[in-house]
């Protein structure tokens, strides 16, 4: 698949879910795509998943996932 668009399974027809997909997946400084960083520690039971802009330098957002 050589397509740079996203695919998303979320109904995204409205504007308002629109925009907050645009905000989620860019940059709030530049508007690059974020790139996603999965760091997994496993005695913990945990996935941390890792916003961040490589043009910015900026980690946008951290997020911790429960392994069960």
């Amino acid at each position: 698949m050589t397509s740079t668009k996203v695919q998303y399974f979320e109904k995204i027809e409205t504007t308002q879910h629109q925009n907050f997909v645009q905000n989620q997946g860019h940059c709030v400084l530049c508007r690059n795509v974020l790139e996603l960083k999965h760091i997994s520690q496993k005695d913990m039971n945990l996935i941390k998943e890792e916003a961040y802009c490589i043009e910015c330098d900026v980690k946008t957002r951290a997020k911790f996932y429960t392994l069960n």
